[in-house]
C-alpha cells in the first residue's frame, strides 16, 4: 500500500516475468535498473525542505532511495538471493543488462533484470526528462531450453547516434527515461533477429540472436 506508482508497476513486471519464465521469485537474483528512481517524490521532498523541514514523511524519505523497487521485492518474496540496484543515465538499461550477463557468466543459472522508469516533476524535469511510466523485466538464463530462443551481446564502440526504433511502443513511450530498453522488448515481441541498445557514450550493446 505504501508502494508509489514506479515501485508498483516494476513488481508487476517482475511478477509477470517470473511467472512467464516459469521461476520461483524467491529464490532469483535480480538487477533492479532505473535511471532515475522516483523523482516524483524527490522533487516533493525538495518542495517540502523548502517549506517545512519538519514536516518530511517517513513514508516518502523510504520511498526515495534508489533501492526501494528491490526492496520491496525481496522483502514481499521472502527472497534471500542477492539483488542489485543500479543506475547509469542513458545507458541504464543496458549497463543493468550486463550487470545481469555477468552475474550468469560468474556462475548464476537464472536472473531477473527490471528495468523502470516514472515521470519527472518540478525543476528537476528541466534537467532529468522524463514522462510517463514504463517498466520491463525478463527472467534471464545461461543455459539455452528447447522454447526459448538463445542470443549473443557484444560492446562495440559506435560513433553514430542508437536509432530510438520505428516501433509503436518506442514511438509510444520515446519520452521516457527508460525508452532505451524498447529496441530489445519490440524485437522480442515480433521474433527479430537483432537490435543495438544505447550502452554509454560511444558505446553500443548488440543483441543477436543465435540459429
Amino acid at each position: 500500500r505504501r508502494a508509489p506508482d514506479t515501485v508498483a508497476l516494476a513488481l508487476a513486471a517482475a511478477q509477470a516475468a517470473c511467472v512467464a519464465a516459469d521461476s520461483d521469485a524467491a529464490d532469483l537474483p535480480s538487477v533492479f535498473a532505473s535511471t532515475h528512481g522516483d523523482l516524483a517524490i524527490t522533487d516533493a521532498m525538495c518542495a517540502t525542505l523548502v517549506d517545512d523541514p519538519g514536516a518530511i514523511s517517513p513514508t516518502r524519505f523510504h520511498n526515495s532511495v534508489h533501492n526501494a523497487a528491490s526492496g520491496y521485492w525481496t522483502i514481499g518474496n521472502r527472497c534471500m538471493a542477492p539483488t542489485t540496484a543500479l543506475s547509469a543515465w542513458r545507458a541504464t538499461f543496458a549497463q543493468g543488462l550486463l550487470e545481469s550477463l555477468a552475474q550468469l557468466a560468474a556462475g548464476a543459472e537464472r536472473i531477473l533484470l527490471v528495468a523502470y522508469d516514472g515521470e519527472s516533476r518540478g525543476p528537476l524535469a528541466r534537467v532529468s526528462p522524463s514522462e510517463g511510466l514504463l517498466a520491463g523485466a525478463l527472467v534471464l538464463s545461461s543455459r539455452a531450453g528447447s522454447t526459448s530462443p538463445a542470443y549473443s551481446f557484444e560492446l562495440a564502440g559506435s560513433i553514430a547516434p542508437i536509432d530510438s526504433g520505428t516501433d509503436e511502443l518506442s514511438r509510444r513511450y520515446a519520452a521516457n527515461a527508460m525508452a532505451p530498453m524498447l529496441p530489445l522488448f519490440a524485437m522480442l515481441a515480433a521474433g527479430g533477429d537483432r537490435c543495438a541498445i544505447h550502452a554509454g557514450p560511444r558505446q553500443v550493446l548488440g543483441v543477436r540472436r543465435l540459429p
